[in-house]
């Protein structure tokens, strides 16, 4: 139960970060073309770091027993990671809009 739990936690986390991607990507197709490349470039970092964390949410749901808390510290590291970038990236494509 604590696995789902906390695997339940972290997804929820991470599609909101999903969203949040998801509106920079929108907001990405309005602007001109030379905010455009920084736009795309944010994106693509930011999906790479998206992917990595569901490749480590993946492991985690795989393990067995007991070495999935070992796995834990890994996907709150990259959870995190990739909302400190979501946020650097809204605050650097304001400010460049």
């Amino acid at each position: 139960m604590i696995r789902k739990a906390f695997l339940k936690r972290v997804e929820s986390a991470v599609e909101s970060l999903d969203e949040e991607i998801d509106r920079i990507a929108a907001k990405a197709e309005k602007v001109e073309a030379d905010v455009r490349i920084r736009y795309d470039e944010e994106i693509d970092v930011l999906r790479m770091k998206q992917e990595a964390v569901r490749a480590k949410i993946q492991r985690v749901r795989e393990a067995g027993g007991a070495s999935w808390g070992e796995l834990k510290g890994g996907v709150l590291e990259a959870t995190d990671d990739l909302k400190k970038a979501v946020e650097k990236a809204i605050d650097r494509l304001k400010k460049s809009a």
